[in-house]
């Protein structure tokens, strides 16, 4: 399990990735950008940043968590620490998800998509975030998680579907995306930990018995 020290580092990095999307929407918008166009932007900003950044974040999430297990006595042990190597978990969590970008990024698409992931139980909607149970066989893409966001939002929004919603309104919708991307991000750092502590308690059962 993340200390609060390395939980707090990977919320603040988060933060500052979200932050500057978001500058780069307000870009698009004072050139005059506004409604549909406005959100594909949005859109493609935040899957072309974060799919990558997402790969990153997972790798620096299992380093830390691999330094707190080799600050254990358990693994001072040269035999125990090459058993945990022989695990590769970071292969096995790597190998769960895709950080390809694909070249089409529609939201529509990612929502057909995510309901497929949702009925097989690759995936649960919670409130509008998108939780990823690393259990699941089936590799799941970020690209179609992050646009998938989007369309959860919109499916819901009145307004928006109506051709009524104002800048305001599509300003709005924008930062709540964006405050649902991080949620869902950090939803799924929980869910790296939890698969990491659990493969990691099998083996220090093996290990002391």
């Amino acid at each position: 399990m993340l200390d609060n020290k390395n939980k707090k580092k990977i919320e603040e990095y988060i933060d500052k990735l979200i932050k500057e999307i978001y500058l780069d929407v307000q870009k698009y918008m004072a050139q005059g950008v506004r409604g549909k166009q406005l959100i594909d932007k949005t859109i493609n900003l935040t899957v072309n940043k974060l799919t990558p950044e997402s790969k990153m974040i997972l790798s620096s999430t299992y380093n830390m968590l691999m330094k707190d297990t080799f600050s254990k006595d358990l693994f001072k042990d040269v035999q125990n620490k090459s058993a945990f190597y022989e695990l590769d978990i970071f292969k096995d969590l790597n190998s769960k998800f895709i950080f390809d970008i694909p070249k089409n990024i529609n939201y529509e698409d990612s929502e057909i998509i995510i309901n497929k992931w949702v009925a097989s139980g690759t995936v649960t909607i919670i409130g509008g975030l998108i939780s990823i149970p690393t259990k699941s066989f089936i590799p799941v893409g970020i690209a179609i998680i992050l646009a998938g966001i989007m369309a959860i939002l919109l499916k819901d929004d009145i307004k928006f579907n109506s051709g009524k919603s104002s800048n305001d309104d599509v300003d709005l919708l924008i930062k709540e995306y964006l405050k649902n991307i991080k949620e869902s991000l950090i939803l799924w750092i929980r869910s790296i930990e939890k698969y990491y502590d659990d493969k990691l308690g099998e083996l220090e059962r093996e290990l002391v018995m």
